[in-house]
């Protein structure tokens, strides 16, 4: 079969598209047959070796996949051959075949493509983990809200009843994020960017604000809290770091903290994707998709890393 492995870390171009063994289902395990492949930041990091782990080489990427049961492990019940699944995975995704826990796998509605699909997993899970002490009538600023996580907290959030500001950094992203539902829109490669998103809460600060972008952005995300805020951080974009000063959350008593969705247990992941296929089969979420081909996995990271994406980037297969 044919998957995108790379053999050492660096840029996009390591990503090569190889022949490898087709794996076989062990027990409590199934075969599928890929048709989207859901692409992530933390697989640009993996890739370049930046993430919080380094992989074993070579390393085939994809955290989550979609597609059809092809062949059933010992041990497995309550799912057969030729049904439409998706499921998050420790790697691999990024592949003609995958195979995944049986305990992961979760039924795709027919109303729901295979590449809308994948956005339901990690970036939708990790929508609704970012958002769990969100609550109604609170203010929460949503940075790279036009992205593949970001269009799904701006609505979520909306759902919970709150009032939402979402940053991006184009004039047709903003545009985007407007149609999403968002209360108001700033664009973060302005200058005064945090003056315009003051202005957005009356000069009061947000409760909530979900940082991925990092850098010169990141370390200015304090000035909008306010009294009792929080900051999640659950990315960086930007590939930069940045620092936080304790001094300055002590005086309005405000809480930083990062997030990733492999911290929750089964338990609390089961009821984020009840949560969220409700949303599904109610019609209450717009899922945007950006498509790439499986043989084109370096250039989908190259739109990632370089911002270029809307939504939830896909290779199809």
């Amino acid at each position: 079969m044919k998957a995108i492995r790379f053999h050492e870390f660096g840029g996009p171009e390591t990503l090569r598209v190889e022949e490898v063994e087709k794996p076989q289902p062990g027990a409590g395990e199934v075969l599928m047959r890929v048709a989207a492949a859901g692409v992530n930041y933390a697989d640009t990091m993996l890739r370049n070796g930046t993430y919080f782990f380094r992989p074993p080489l070579p390393f085939t990427p994809g955290f989550e996949a979609a597609g059809t049961i092809e062949a059933v492990g010992a041990e497995v019940d309550g799912v057969r051959v030729g049904q439409r699944v998706m499921t998050a995975l420790q790697s691999g995704g990024y592949a003609e075949y995958a195979v995944a826990s049986a305990e992961r796998i979760v039924p795709v509605p027919e109303n729901l493509d295979f590449s809308q699909a994948t956005a339901l997993l990690v970036q939708g899970l990790t929508a609704l983990g970012l958002l769990k002490g969100l609550r109604a009538g609170q203010t929460v600023l949503i940075h790279a809200a036009a992205g593949g996580v970001g269009s799904l907290l701006v609505q979520l959030a909306k759902h919970k009843g709150a009032r939402v500001i979402g940053t991006a950094s184009t004039k047709e992203k903003l545009k985007i994020v407007e149609g999403l539902g968002a209360d108001a829109r700033v664009n973060y490669t302005e200058a005064n960017w945090t003056e315009q998103a003051l202005a957005a809460t009356g000069g009061k600060g947000v409760d909530l604000l979900i940082e991925m972008v990092g850098g010169d952005i990141g370390g200015r995300n304090v000035e909008l809290l306010a009294a009792g805020g929080t900051m999640i951080v659950y990315g960086a974009a930007s590939g930069k770091d940045f620092s936080v000063s304790a001094l300055g959350l002590m005086s309005k008593n405000l809480t930083a903290r990062g997030y990733t969705l492999y911290s929750e247990s089964p338990e609390m992941l089961a009821e984020f994707t009840r949560e969220l296929m409700s949303h599904v089969e109610g019609g209450r979420l717009q899922i945007m998709v950006q498509e790439f081909s499986l043989a084109d996995a370096a250039e989908a990271h190259r739109a990632v890393e370089g911002r270029r994406t809307t939504g939830k980037v896909v290779l199809t297969v």
